[in-house]
Parts: structure tokens; sequence; C-alpha cells
């Protein structure tokens, strides 16, 4: 029972962002204490708005509105809305702002005399209050402003160590394909006002034509899934997320590509009410791309920021796939089937958002004492950051769907969406979902083979260098964080009974089928065993029983291990002195067998520089670099960019002549033109 109503907390929750920011300004000078009260007030308001979130969907509320005010330019207001779906999101945003502001307390201290530390945690603060606004955007105006606040917010985040070439780089690449994206986007909005004469979310759109909706429809996949990271759209990805600082990466791979997410949700779900099937069968053949490859391209990366970003794309397109299946079947007029599509797809959400930013937050950990992203450099990390070691090691086998952790019911969700599709009678969409479940196992075992690279080659073994080997420990702000959601991942995995019924309360609510009801004794309770009716046993019978188990085994161990004389020996070392980091697998030479497997994708290049020295047999040094090719940046976008480039010579010259009349004339045939489209329409 919530004592104050969601709507005050969600006020409250803006508030605290809002001062967040405020006093990020104020106390610039004084880092620390700007630093801890910045943070502090974000962890307040995170508290908030998971309260507000779980007592919305909980309760039956009916839409809230939060804020309408009206302004001065016609049909633009200032409008926030909550309904189920904002919830769920605005409750996704909230964990991960608690976990990453609670972690940044502590990473934040290495910017203290270096950095602008109030500029960074104002930049971080408005971030997130973007990210709220863009959820609770109640018309398609200020969702548009509010999506390009967030653009910019985070553009600066990335430059924010604008020193290093690289991510200025990155930032201009990001900003360049965000607001492509953008401009999809506001085409596709002023089509829907076109025919509905409203910027309203929660409009109608049965006035729209079938050929308009079409249109919108791709103009919306094409804007929303550059912010994703769609493939072919994800150039920027890769290089933005190294670029900018762990606490913000885990942010933008975590939940502001989730956002993504939510607008094909709530405008090609809710708004345009899936028209056609092959809109479905389009996203999900896409999903199946960007899984496959996303994950391909991160078995071959020894930057662990690189490495997390390109599995952010595969986990998009895993994502996906559960809204294609879910657009068929509703195309299809299938609830039951496109309700266990989108409760894949809103399952999986979550739970990347919560694996994936733990990812990011470790990576930083490892940064942040190492000072190194490269795989090849570490090693043997597990004997001084014990703690941090654990906690990767649960997110690398939640984010591989192993038991007992939660990526694994949202991928069997996903399985279960394709494989009870087969009996519906439709062969050639039958062939695609097999396709599609082929596609997701191979992910799979590729993902697994991509985290024990990551672990096993960081964490196990001797250190490759100085400064792995004076590796240290994080402050304890920075474990609390990334404990936080390790605990999630492991609460949800056990008992997912608790984010389905969450979830499925968010389909309920547009499509008034509760798949729930649905899972006692069903299909589903393969995995799900724990019922919280009948007979069955209860989550906290289980949980209490598994938790005497682990304390019998401990007193036996305890017990028994006396009676035994341990023995302690070096590893075997085929008959070497000793061992040396040089004999250990590299993150390179862990990877090689698969850079030959898909060497039509990966398209490897090789050069070996030998130094000169006393005899061709004796040589002074030898350096063997191996690279790869990205296929879609040289042969999608270094031509679009060449013709371009010739274009603009080309135009330049007859364009820009440097006659005052020549400028007036072009003005006055693009006033005539627009004037005579005008009257077409």
């Amino acid at each position: 029972m919530f004592i104050l109503q969601p709507d005050i907390l969600f006020l409250s929750n803006i508030l605290f962002y809002i001062a967040a920011a405020f006093f990020s300004l104020l106390l610039r000078k004084k880092h620390k204490i700007c630093n801890i009260l910045a943070n502090l007030l974000c962890i307040t308001g995170a508290f908030l708005g998971i309260l507000a979130s779980l007592g919305y969907i909980i309760s039956d509320h009916e839409i809230l509105r939060l804020v309408h005010f009206s302004t001065s330019i016609p049909l633009i207001a200032l409008d926030l809305i909550i309904d189920d779906l904002t919830s769920f999101f605005v409750l996704g945003l909230s964990v991960l702002v608690l976990a990453v502001s609670l972690y940044s307390l502590g990473y934040n201290t290495h910017y203290y005399g270096k950095r602008p530390i109030g500029l960074f945690n104002f930049l971080y603060a408005s971030f997130i209050l973007s990210m709220f606004l863009v959820m609770t955007a109640g018309n398609t105006i200020f969702f548009f402003i509010s999506w390009e606040i967030m653009s910019l917010l985070s553009y600066f985040l990335v430059v924010f160590e604008s020193e290093k070439e690289e991510n200025q780089k990155a930032g201009t690449l990001y900003i360049i394909m965000t607001h492509i994206g953008a401009t999809f986007l506001l085409i596709a909005f002023m089509i829907m006002f076109r025919y509905t004469g409203s910027f309203d979310i929660l409009g109608s759109s049965a006035v729209i034509p079938a050929a308009a909706k079409n249109i919108i429809f791709l103009l919306l996949l094409v804007g929303f899934g550059t912010k994703a990271g769609m493939i072919p759209l994800h150039i920027w990805l890769p290089y933005a997320h190294p670029a900018s600082s762990s606490n913000v990466s885990a942010l933008m791979s975590g939940i502001m590509i989730k956002t993504a997410i939510y607008g094909l949700i709530r405008f090609v779900l809710l708004y345009l009410n899936v028209q056609h099937s092959w809109w479905g069968i389009l996203i999900l053949c896409l999903g199946v791309i960007s899984a496959v490859l996303g994950i391909a391209y991160a078995l071959i990366e020894h930057d662990i920021k690189r490495l997390l970003a390109f599995s952010s794309i595969e986990n998009i397109g895993i994502i996906l796939i559960g809204l294609g299946v879910s657009f068929i079947a509703f195309a299809q007029h299938n609830l039951f089937v496109a309700c266990i599509g989108l409760m894949a797809a809103l399952f999986h959400t979550f739970n990347h958002m919560l694996f994936k930013c733990g990812l990011f937050l470790g990576a930083g950990a490892i940064q942040y004492t190492t000072h190194t992203k490269d795989i090849n450099n570490l090693g043997g990390l597990i004997k001084n950051m014990p703690a941090t070691s654990v906690f990767i090691l649960c997110f690398s086998l939640a984010i591989s769907a192993i038991v007992p952790f939660n990526g694994f019911v949202s991928e069997w969700l996903t399985y279960q969406s394709l494989f009870i599709n087969i009996d519906l009678g439709h062969a050639g969409v039958n062939m695609l979902y097999l396709l599609a479940a082929a596609a997701l196992a191979l992910c799979g075992a590729l993902a697994a083979v991509c985290f024990v690279k990551l672990f096993g080659i960081s964490f196990l073994g001797l250190a490759r260098s100085t400064q792995a080997a004076e590796a240290k420990e994080v402050p304890m702000p920075m474990l609390l964080g990334m404990g936080l959601l390790a605990m999630i991942c492991l609460v949800l995995g056990i008992f997912p009974l608790f984010l389905l019924r969450i979830v499925d309360k968010v389909g309920l609510s547009f499509t008034g089928l509760s798949v729930t009801d649905h899972l006692q004794g069903g299909w589903l309770m393969a995995y799900l065993p724990l019922q919280v009716e009948g007979n069955s046993i209860t989550p906290w019978a289980f949980f209490l029983a598994l938790l005497i188990l682990i304390l019998i085994s401990l007193v036996m161990v305890r017990i028994l291990g006396g009676k035994y004389r341990e023995r302690k020996y070096n590893t075997w070392d085929c008959g070497f002195k000793e061992l040396t980091p040089r004999m250990q697998y590299s993150a390179t030479g862990f990877s090689k067998p698969l850079r030959i497997v898909f060497k039509i994708l990966y398209r490897p290049g090789r050069e070996l520089k030998t130094g000169e020295g006393t005899s061709p047999y004796f040589p002074l040094s030898q350096k063997y670099q191996v690279s790869t090719e990205s296929i879609f940046e040289k042969y999608l976008y270094y031509p679009i960019i060449l013709i371009m480039n010739k274009f603009s010579i080309k135009t330049r010259l007859s364009i820009q002549t440097g006659s005052i009349h020549m400028y007036l004339l072009y003005i006055l045939i693009t006033t005539l033109a627009l004037l005579l489209y005008n009257q077409l329409v």
C-alpha cells in the first residue's frame, strides 16, 4: 500500500533530477561536495521513480496526465502522461539510475582536479531527465524536442574528454547518425499530423490511409532503428560507447537505446495498430541480422567496451525478434501469440538493461584500476579484484543465458514465441520462424564463447602487464552499484514470475488479454515451476529450502574437510621450468578459430613487420598484426560519402556563385515551389 499517489511520486522524481542538475552547477568548484550531492539527489529521485512505477503498474490507475501546460505557440504544449508502458520503461530507467549513481560516487573521484565535475554531473542529471521526458511525452512535438535534447546531452557526454581525437570522431559520427534518424522521425510525425490534425500520442490513426501508414512505418523504423543500433544503422554505437565514461556508457547502452524500443511499441503498435504482416517480418529479419552479426563482431574485439557495444547490437536484435513475432501475430489477429512475443521482447529489454549496464560498470572498474580497456593487457585480476570478478561473472552468465540468471528466462520466452507459431499453417512464415530460432541458438553459443573470452582472459591466469599485476579493488560505492544489479539479475532468474506479471500487465492494458493466466501448468512452466496457486511450491518456500541445502553443504564440507590433508602444487607446465604470461591464450588467439570459420564476414588481413638483424634467420624483432574489415562501413557508408562529396563539389560551383541576384532567384523558386505544393495537397 503506497502512502503517496504515483503522480506525486513521479513529479517528485522530476524535481530531484532538476535539483541534481542545478546544484551541480551551483557547487561546480567544490568537486567532492558536488559529486556526492548530485548523485545522492539522483539516487533519491530514482528510488521515488521505482516506487511510483511499481505503484502505478500494480494498481488499476487510469492514464495519468502529470503535466499539461499549453504554450502561446499553436499546437505545442508541455504534456506528460503516464500509462503502463511508460511506467515499465521508467521503472527500468530508475533501477539503472539508482545503481549507476551509487557507482558514480566512487567512479567520478578520478575526475577530481582534472575535469569540471560540476559540468559532468549537470550533463549526467539532465541526460537522465531527458530520457524520462521522452518516455512520458504526451504529444509528438514534445517527444521530438525531448528526443533531440537527449541526443545532444549524450553527445556532450561522449566528447567530455575532448582532448582525445578518437572521442571527437566518435562524437561527430554519433551526432550525424542520430540527427539522420531524427529527421526520419520528424517527417513521420508531420505526415501523421497532416492526416489527423493532432500531435497527441494517444490519438487515433484511423483516418490515415493504408499507403501513408506504410510510409510512416518505414520512417519510424529507420528513425528508431538508428538510435537502437540496428544493423545496418549501427555504425555509431561501437565508437560512442568506448569513448564515453563508463557510467555514461552504462546508461546509453542500458536504457538510452531502449527508448527506441519504446518508440516502436508506442507508435507502431499502439498508434498505427500494426496493419500488415510484412511490418513484423521486416523487423524480424532485421532482428536476426543484428543479433548474429552483432555477436560475431563482438567475438573478435579485444577492447572491452567495443566488445560490449557490439553485444548490445546483438541483444537489440533479440528484442526485435520478439517484437517481430508480436507484430506478425497482431496483424493476423492472434492476440495470444502477439502477447507472448511482446512479453519476450519487454522481458529481454528489462534484462538487458540490468546485465549490460552491469557489464559496462564492470568495464569501468577494470579501467579505473588498470587504466586500460585492452583484454590482452589484463589477466589474473581475480586475485586482486575478487568482488569485481564475481559481479562480472554474474553478468557474463546472465547475458549468456545461463541458469539461474535472468537472461535465460527472456531468451526462453523468445524461443517459445517462435515455436508456438509453427502450427499456424503459414509455410513461408513458419520457415522464417525456424531460421530465426536457429539464428537465436547460434547467437547463444557465440555469446557464451564471447564472454568466456572476456572473463577468462581478463580475470584468470597470470597478469600480462604491470597494470594488471598492480590492480586493486575499486572503492565500495562502485562495488555496491555493481552488486545491486547482480543481485537483481539473480533474483529475477530464480523468481521470474514477479517481472512476468508486470510485463503481462503492460500487455493487458492495450490487448485485454493476460498471458500469465495460461502459465499455470502450461508449456512455459517447463522452466517456471514456481506457482503461487494450488498445491505447488511457493517462491519463499523454495528459497528457504535452497538456503538450507547450501548451509548443510557448507557444514558437511567443514566437517569432512578436516580429515583430508590439503596439498598444493603448481599448475602443470608441460615440462617447462615455470609458466609465463606468454604461454597463455590472448584474446586474439582465443578467437582465431572463429575468425577462420567466419572469414567471409571478417575478411581478415595479416601484416608481419620484421626488424633486420644480423641475418634473415636472426631478425631483431617481429610484429604480427591482424585486422578485420567492416563491410558496412567499406561497402555501404564510404560509397555514399564519396558520392555526396562529389555531388557537393559540383553543386558548390554552380550554387555558391557569389551573386546576390542568383541567391534571390533561388529563394523565389523555392517559395513558388512550396506554394504550388500547398495548393496540390
